[in-house]
């Protein structure tokens, strides 16, 4: 696999390159960079995120002293699925495209590239700290939560009936054709082994209700739900950084069209703990709906509970797949089992069953 002719590597983002790039977003007004140092931080699957601390020279007040950086993962075979799945150049066209369609809070983007075969990226954003992701194994805590579903609300909310989503080849949808029929092949093919992996940590129901949904994914995923939305896809804690009165969402490597509850029913299945989750959901989707009637979108309250309900089962879809297609290690098979008992056990608890047949 050659590189591209743009950095894909933290050292090779060098302060010329920097000067370069940040000169031609507008930031350093009639200033340089004449320095910087960077160090990685974050704990992404398919990529490497680096911060970047600047030495500036000449620049207003308002310049970022530093700006994170996003690469393509350094393991060429993660490299080559990211290409396959379309990953990195879902999350460049958002950036470009659509982020300045939602009010959601988004890292303001520096500068953008992407190789032709899409196994290679750059994006230079943003640094958001003093935000801080959150933590699967954690739960995330209620006024989190309130903050996430306030955004949650604002994306759904910029592209509920939107007809240009569907047609965009870079955007997964259901309604397109043999999408969910591709999606159920990949889940039929993964399950054996992510249950030889995880099966043993899941308890008879979770696994039952696992074993019932996989064949019949495609009946759930492409059933008539009316207007669709632009979804996130992979809403959770680690995905999210927060500050104590503000949550903005990154990574946007997985967007699709599909309910305007699925954003929510994964960030409250997955990212908080069963108990937490049990005693807020039905307050938080009832926020949702009175966040989205701010915004124009009016839902009754029995039908977005039950399209919550049914979109709980997003959550086995992207753990499954997630599991099977990133590279494993130790960390990382810890938070999908975390995922995946919380995901199974949501859609126990809510009887998701009833939307698969």
């Amino acid at each position: 696999m050659s590189d591209p002719d743009f950095p894909i590597r933290p050292e090779q983002l060098d302060a010329d390159e920097l000067d370069a790039r940040l000169r031609q977003s507008g930031v350093l007004g009639g200033g340089r960079v004449v320095d910087a140092s960077w160090e990685l931080i974050g704990t992404g699957k398919m990529g490497d995120n680096a911060r970047h601390t600047l030495t500036l020279e000449g620049t207003p007040d308002d310049a970022p002293q530093s700006v994170v950086a996003k690469y393509p993962a350094l393991d060429p075979v993660t490299r080559q699925r990211a290409a396959g799945g379309g990953i990195y150049r879902k999350e460049l066209l958002f950036y470009r495209n659509l982020a300045d369609r939602t009010s959601m809070r988004t890292p303001t983007i520096h500068d953008t590239e992407l190789d032709e075969t899409g196994s290679a990226m750059l994006i230079v954003m943003e640094d958001l700290a003093p935000a801080e992701p959150g933590s699967q194994f954690v739960g995330e805590s209620h006024d989190h939560a309130v903050l996430v579903i306030e955004q949650a609300a604002r994306l759904a909310s910029a592209f509920v009936g939107d007809p240009q989503l569907t047609p965009a080849d870079w955007i997964m949808s259901p309604q397109k054709p043999d999408t969910s029929e591709f999606v159920q092949a990949l889940l039929v093919d993964a399950w054996p082994n992510f249950v030889e992996r995880f099966g043993g940590e899941l308890t008879d129901e979770q696994l039952a209700f696992g074993h019932r949904y996989i064949p019949n994914h495609q009946h759930f995923a492409s059933r008539d739900i009316g207007p669709r939305t632009l979804n996130h896809g992979d809403l959770r804690s680690e995905n999210i950084l927060f500050t104590d009165h503000e949550a903005i969402t990154v990574d946007w490597q997985t967007v699709q069209e599909g309910d305007p509850l699925t954003d929510v029913a994964y960030f409250l299945g997955g990212s908080c703990t069963v108990e937490d989750r049990r005693s807020w959901e039905r307050e938080l989707v009832d926020e949702f709906r009175s966040r989205l009637g701010e915004q124009g979108v009016n839902l009754p309250a029995d039908d977005a509970w039950a399209r919550y309900r049914a979109a709980a089962m997003h959550g086995i879809m992207i753990t499954v797949l997630g599991a099977t297609y990133s590279t494993a290690d130790e960390r990382s098979d810890a938070m999908f089992l975390t995922m995946i008992q919380r995901h199974l056990q949501h859609c126990v608890d809510l009887d998701a069953g009833d939307f698969l047949s």
